[in-house]
């Protein structure tokens, strides 16, 4: 154990992916005081049985379950926002009137809109310990795959079926600037196809087609994605292929997300097997960096910001008109 001192973490919203980062917290070295918040009472078992299942009963952590921010302590070491992108400002600006926090982890997508990121910016001013979760540059096997490829600039395709690519094409495009150490430039979402499919959330929306991803150097990404199958919900496919083309060499990476057996593989005979971490497998270790350190490596909020601003600039370009849909927001998570 690091110390005998009570950390005080907050997961804000217990559903699927807030209930993955509390399982996490249970493989935590520090103590901690975990406070679960979400206003719906099924989300809240959700995270109490995963919670079970990790075994976090056993460990010598508190953990609490509410459904308002409202008995929350004054002030809190750690905040996971793990929210819907729609609700996300919102949240934050609610949390920062109510408490004082040390740092934040923020779930991606970060907004829906330019608002959205305005406020968030706004709320939480020019902090440097504010990181948004897109954790492909803190995964081992990737940080591999960079020291093989070089530096850029670099081709890069990542294709699949219906793979989720508003929700996850984020993960690349910041894995991609971390790759290279180039800017993310534009996104060019023309190509994609002009209905959009409604996704498994309730009033979120996936697209196929195509979008184009330019860098700062002249590194490009190019992201494919077609429409699922009918009457099943678009993004629950998973990723098949990424290749990544430099001056000497071609790279193939099967199944780029897999959890147990992805492979990257070039022309010369070179092979990189790994694979990538569960939620369920980073979180303890993320929040123990950021108490043991102050830091992690995440990207932070003004990077990640900045990467989002070209991304939803894209998007919202290119979403079609809904009724009852704001036209600049556009309907992802």
């Amino acid at each position: 154990m690091v110390t005998d001192q009570r950390y005080r973490v907050l997961i804000m919203g217990g559903g699927q992916l807030g209930s993955r980062h509390l399982q996490g917290l249970a493989r935590c070295r520090h103590r901690l005081e975990v406070h679960v918040v979400d206003p719906e009472d099924v989300a809240l078992k959700l995270a109490a049985s995963r919670w079970a299942l990790a075994e976090g009963i056993e460990t010598c952590h508190e953990v609490r379950f509410q459904p308002s921010i409202v008995g929350l302590p004054a002030e809190l070491d750690v905040a996971i926002v793990a929210t819907t992108a729609e609700n996300r400002p919102l949240v934050v600006e609610e949390l920062v009137n109510h408490v004082t926090i040390g740092s934040w982890v923020l779930e991606k997508v970060l907004a829906q809109s330019h608002e959205g990121l305005d406020r968030l910016c706004n709320a939480l001013g020019h902090s440097s310990d504010v990181w948004v979760n897109t954790w492909a540059r803190t995964t081992g096997w990737y940080e591999t795959i960079r020291a093989a490829i070089g530096k850029g600039p670099l081709s890069v395709e990542v294709e699949g079926e219906s793979w989720g690519m508003a929700c996850n094409a984020v993960h690349f495009l910041d894995l991609i600037a971390w790759w290279t150490g180039e800017l993310l430039v534009s996104v060019d979402c023309s190509k994609l196809d002009p209905r959009w499919q409604p996704a498994k959330r309730p009033g979120h929306f996936e697209p196929s087609g195509e979008l184009r991803a330019n860098y700062a150097s002249g590194t490009t990404a190019l992201f494919r994605s077609t429409p699922p199958e009918i009457d099943a919900p678009a993004g629950t496919d998973p990723i098949e292929r990424m290749t990544i083309d430099t001056a000497t060499s071609h790279w193939v990476i099967d199944r780029p997300f897999s959890e147990t057996d992805g492979k990257a593989s070039d022309d010369a005979g070179n092979r990189i097997t790994g694979h990538i971490e569960l939620q369920s497998q980073r979180t303890g270790p993320l929040v123990d960096e950021i108490l043991s350190t102050g830091r992690c490596d995440l990207p932070d909020l003004a990077t990640s910001v900045a990467q989002h601003r070209r991304f939803l600039t894209g998007l919202l370009l290119a979403f079609p008109p809904l009724v009852g849909v704001d036209p600049d927001r556009v309907p992802i998570t």
